[in-house]
């Protein structure tokens, strides 16, 4: 009979089954591996370079790169809704080739004005194809059930970009200078990101994996009276958690050397927060999906809580400083795929995009001011205050999380 012919259910397809990445999962994660390292990383190893050849000084340089991260916090709204309308397929390819002009700019730019205006393009491109449009793609392209373990499977690909791009534009750049490196990035977005964008899906395949061989939990969104309370709550909520994140993250040897820290040791425990962040996704995909994704983002900003507390508390000795930079990466390896899971169990896959967008305006602008409010604080205030400034930030994310609705 052909029920008894029927192979048997492998009692190892559910754990197999949690390390199968599905195809727009291997897309999105090279191509934000590329949009991250060429958008966003590369730059801060390229300033010197434009400084010497443009006649710029650093700080102008770091300070058009502030002002176009503002600008690409400013779109994130519009990009969201048009995702929405388009489907993530069109607006990413699009946003390939705009990414491909702007580094093109950048590497023609002839002075300050073109470099800035080229930075700025740089970041309107960045909106187009990195983090937020790709969990609209995979929320699109798989479906609600599948898009929370998708979107931690990809951002395990993303936690490799600075990792991969700063050794690699610095060996350029040496090489061939900063101008061709920037050429060759422009390519990358032409030749590799806009056929992996065109080939997405704009709705689920259903035997591209079937449901049975990965079980997932999906979450009852909120009723809409409720949701307008919830966004606002957990807008707070990733804005202060990121403006202390952004801070940190950019004033990370200046920040440690203020409380005392040698800057080799502050760079060698840097060095721990890019394996804690992938350590941490790895188990989140593994043992956090019947979790709700609020807990999980309670968990972040708790243990960031725990990170400021025991730096504040355990001195500057080299153990300490080791262990504020392992949680502080765990902290941010959690953060950076909850908000893309959150939105979609708050409230589900319609308006998906434009919720993330209204979310990264507040998000993105903390982020862009985080690190000129640190050094300003540094600069009037103990190392101590500023740091606990930064504690005070990360309790209050935790309360306000608290403060989001359930279903």
């Amino acid at each position: 009979m052909a029920g008894q012919n029927a192979p048997k259910a492998s009692p190892m397809r559910p754990a197999l089954a949690r390390f199968l990445l599905p195809g727009p999962v291997v897309a999105l994660g090279v191509t934000q591996i590329v949009g991250y390292g060429t958008l966003y990383y590369a730059f801060g190893v390229l300033v010197p370079a434009i400084s010497r050849d443009l006649g710029m000084s650093q700080g102008l340089l770091f300070g058009g790169f502030s002002a176009a991260l503002l600008a690409g916090g400013l779109v994130a709204l519009p990009v969201g809704r048009r995702i929405d309308r388009l489907g993530a397929r069109r607006v990413m390819a699009a946003g390939s080739v705009a990414a491909a002009v702007a580094l093109g700019a950048m590497a023609l730019a002839v002075g300050p004005a073109t470099l800035i205006a080229a930075l700025v393009a740089t970041q309107l491109a960045s909106a187009l194809v990195l983090y937020d449009a790709a969990f609209a793609a995979l929320a699109q392209g798989l479906g609600s059930a599948r898009a929370r373990r998708a979107i931690t499977q990809m951002t395990l690909f993303g936690g490799f970009a600075s990792t991969l791009f700063w050794p690699l534009t610095e060996a350029m750049a040496g090489a061939i200078g900063w101008r061709a490196t920037l050429g060759c990035y422009a390519l990358v977005h032409l030749l590799l990101c806009l056929p992996l964008h065109l080939r997405l899906r704009a709705s689920p395949d259903p035997e591209a994996m079937p449901a049975a061989r990965l079980p997932a939990r999906v979450w009852t969104p909120l009723p809409a009276a409720s949701q307008a309370r919830a966004l606002g709550w957990l807008t707070l909520s990733l804005s202060t958690v990121g403006f202390v994140f952004a801070a940190l993250t950019a004033q990370w040897v200046t920040a440690l050397g203020a409380l005392g820290v040698a800057s080799g040791a502050a760079v060698a425990a840097g060095a721990l927060m890019g394996p804690a962040q992938v350590g941490v996704r790895l188990l989140e995909m593994l043992f956090g999906q019947r979790l709700h994704p609020l807990g999980t983002a309670m968990i972040s900003s708790l243990m960031l809580v725990a990170a400021l507390a025991l730096l504040l508390l355990g001195g500057s000795g080299p153990l300490t400083v080791a262990l504020f930079a392992a949680v502080f990466g765990l902290a941010q390896g959690l953060s950076s795929l909850v908000r893309g899971a959150a939105v979609l169990a708050l409230f589900g896959p319609d308006g998906f995009a434009a919720r993330l967008g209204m979310i990264a305006i507040f998000r993105m602008t903390s982020g862009a001011l985080a690190p000129v409010a640190l050094a300003f604080a540094l600069t009037l205030w103990r190392a101590e205050m500023a740091m606990f400034a930064a504690l005070a930030l990360a309790a209050i994310s935790a309360l306000a999380l608290m403060m989001v609705p359930r279903a």
